[in-house]
């Protein structure tokens, strides 16, 4: 039995229930119809023990006679499981025609007035006897010592028992079958609102909803409210996040300021050898700090996931830019991205890890680039390819990791691929380089 399924738990623990419970019911059903037809059969031979009694007189000789015959054949066929006999002392007078030579064993001590005694005593071919036993009253008085008993073998007891308990047994089988299906389908009602609320959660991971939304039971509203505060709890953190990453990048703008102006003077001065060092730190910080806020805007985003782009149009926004800026170079783009192609992925980001991508086949092409977008089983495969010089198989793994300049000769600030890596892990996608057929590099990403 799985223990992180509520369903399969609750499905083994009532069938365990069902089982158990049948089972009680059918050994009390079976217990209380042995007790009715041991009572019932009691009842029937004792009349016969009655007829037996109020017929018996002591005859001329004194022996003990009863001048009546039982209705009930079963008393004249040979071991037929009904008999009966009479008797004084330990001495047995008469017998029925079903007794045979057989002879029940008396009781100890026979019973008091007109009391019946009710036990048991093995029969012929050792089979079980009930035997129901009373003294004899004659002419008004008791016969000293004179005693009748009647006698059923248990054997058709047992049997009626036996058959009884089967139809019980097939009966109680059908009744728990149709139990643990109308359970299992209570079950399935009363779990569907965990269904309706897995889907609200997945409505607020993809984006679609900021919250929990639905009509959900009252055991189960508190558990909703907890999580759209927390919910809640989070978009206000990563609002905060945000934030101080602005006020970061705008804390920073004024040292750096200063320290430009600085650089300026000192080159005035006549140490430009200083005033470049400067400005060279001042290039790396700002490169940095672009980056670190690059990535921190990246994370609040992926994690919010607030709403889908669509694909082609920011593909050919892009294409019409790099047209625009190819400073009179001949570079025919094309694009093949299906219409309907969505990423999760915020717009602004999306432009900027296509366009480092774009503007660098544009540095690197000869005569063409070529954008493809096609859905795949991890998401969205997006490629960009140029038939460029490319890159030598060794430095593709090394470059992509590492997110360094394709060539440091280029103009560019140099985190062009540490900027679309980080971009496109923070949304859980991936980013690739390989050769193209067409010559040049060739960068894949995988997007949500």
């Amino acid at each position: 039995m799985s223990t992180r399924s509520i369903r399969e738990r609750l499905a083994w623990t009532m069938v365990v229930a069902i089982a158990l419970a049948l089972l009680v019911a059918g050994l009390a059903v079976t217990l209380i119809f042995e007790d009715h037809i041991r009572a019932r059969a009691t009842a029937e031979i004792g009349d016969d023990l009655t007829a037996l009694v109020g017929n018996a007189r002591i005859g001329s000789d004194g022996r003990l006679a009863i001048d009546i015959t039982l209705s009930d054949r079963r008393f004249q066929a040979p071991q037929s499981g009904f008999y009966w006999q009479a008797g004084r002392g330990d001495a047995v007078d008469l017998v029925s025609p079903s007794l045979g030579q057989f002879r029940i064993a008396w009781r100890t001590r026979p019973p008091s007035n007109d009391d019946a005694a009710l036990y048991e005593r093995p029969g012929p071919e050792g089979r079980s006897l009930l035997v129901l036993e009373r003294r004899v009253n004659v002419a008004g008085g008791a016969v000293e010592g004179a005693r009748v008993v009647v006698a059923l073998d248990q054997s058709e007891l047992d049997e009626a028992r036996r058959s009884f308990a089967l139809s019980a047994a097939a009966a109680l089988a059908a009744l728990g079958l149709a139990l643990v299906l109308a359970l299992w389908f209570a079950s399935k009602v009363s779990l569907a609102p965990f269904a309706g609320l897995r889907q609200s959660l997945n409505l607020v991971h993809r984006g679609e909803r900021d919250a929990l939304e639905g009509d959900f039971p009252d055991e189960i509203q508190p558990l909703v409210d907890d999580l759209n505060a927390l919910l809640s709890a989070r978009s206000a953190d990563l609002d905060a996040a945000r934030a101080r990453a602005g006020d970061l990048a705008h804390g920073l703008k004024t040292p750096l300021a200063v320290l430009g102006s600085t650089a300026r003077r000192l080159r005035e001065a006549g140490r430009p050898d200083l005033a470049d060092e400067i400005d060279g730190e001042i290039n790396r910080m700002s490169r940095h700090v672009m980056r670190e806020l690059m990535r921190a805007r990246a994370g609040v985003k992926a994690l919010r996931r607030s709403q889908r782009t669509a694909l082609a149009p920011v593909v050919a926004s892009l294409v019409r830019t790099m047209q625009t800026v190819s400073g009179g170079k001949a570079v025919s783009y094309a694009a093949d991205v299906p219409a309907e192609l969505n990423v999760a992925l915020d717009e602004t980001d999306l432009m900027e890890v296509l366009g480092n991508i774009l503007d660098n086949a544009r540095k690197w092409a000869a005569a063409s680039v070529a954008v493809t977008a096609r859905r795949s089983a991890g998401g969205v495969s997006v490629t960009v390819e140029d038939d460029g010089p490319g890159l030598p198989a060794s430095e593709l793994a090394y470059r992509i990791e590492r997110g360094r300049r394709l060539d440091e000769q280029v103009e560019g600030s140099g985190f062009g691929l540490a900027i679309v890596q980080d971009l496109v892990s923070a949304y859980g996608g991936e980013a690739s380089l390989s050769r193209s057929a067409m010559g040049g590099l060739k960068v894949e990403l995988l997007l949500p």
